[in-house]
């Protein structure tokens, strides 16, 4: 895991389609100056993460490097769009209520198109950050909370398959804060059917861009390729991070 990428693990973790019940820091983000209710966030200071060179590792289980530049350049536009939609609505300045309408008006846009740019920005970032290992049956403290929670790994893995061949873009598996297991869920588009209380700790980005140069139409080949080269030393990291901000929320 490259420095720049660990920088960013608690927010890419603690925010991805969740609410954290936590104060957290976006670990991306300098120190900002308001600039006024509208904003709420920084103004078009959001940069891309590098592309781990650990991606190399998942040609030999089918995932080319071609298939990850390809991806990576999607990712580089959503950072760009959530920089464009910061600009915007800070420029806003402060909203007059009267503007406002539910079917459409510019601040209703403005904040539902944030959360698919933003999304995007994380869901890749944690997607990226959990490829590139050895793949296999997990090692550490993930092994553990996996046969707790789903009875042996390949329950977990017959799971995470079925969710993903239904899924329209995104697989999570996630820790709940409440009862310390974890659990797989969908999500049809970057900010679709969020888990509050909950923290993902590895994504499967499903939508055929990630793998329809290697397998085509062939998602499930893909999933039994990206479960070949996961990281799980890297999603060990994720779930300490996670049992982390869920003890400091329960304080």
């Amino acid at each position: 895991m490259t420095p720049e990428l660990d920088r960013r693990q608690l927010f890419a973790l603690g925010a991805t389609a969740v609410a954290a019940a936590s104060t957290v820091v976006p670990a991306f983000a300098e120190p900002f100056a308001p600039q006024g209710p509208s904003a709420g966030n920084t103004k078009g200071d959001l940069k891309p993460i590098a592309m781990p060179e650990k991606l190399k590792n998942t040609a030999p289980a089918g995932i080319s490097l071609k298939t990850h530049e390809e991806h990576y350049k999607l990712y580089t536009g959503y950072v760009k769009k959530v920089n464009e939609i910061r600009e915007k609505l800070a420029g806003l300045g402060v909203p007059d209520p009267a503007k406002a309408n539910q079917t459409f008006s510019e601040i209703r846009e403005l904040k539902v198109e944030y959360t698919f740019a933003l999304g995007g920005v994380k869901n890749h970032e944690l997607y990226f950050n959990i490829l590139g290992g050895q793949g296999g049956a997990p090692n550490g403290d993930i092994a553990d909370v996996i046969k707790a929670s789903f009875g042996s790994y390949e329950n977990w893995v017959a799971d995470l398959k079925a969710t993903g061949i239904a899924a329209r873009g995104w697989v999570w598996l996630a820790h709940d804060y409440t009862d310390g297991s974890v659990f797989n869920y969908i999500g049809d588009a970057q900010n679709t059917f969020p888990v509050w209380h909950a923290t993902p700790l590895l994504a499967l980005d499903v939508y055929e861009h990630a793998y329809y140069l290697d397998f085509q139409t062939g998602r499930a080949k893909y999933i039994d390729a990206f479960l070949k080269s996961v990281d799980w030393d890297a999603v060990n990291k994720n779930l300490a991070t996670a049992k982390a901000v869920a003890a400091a929320a329960k304080k």
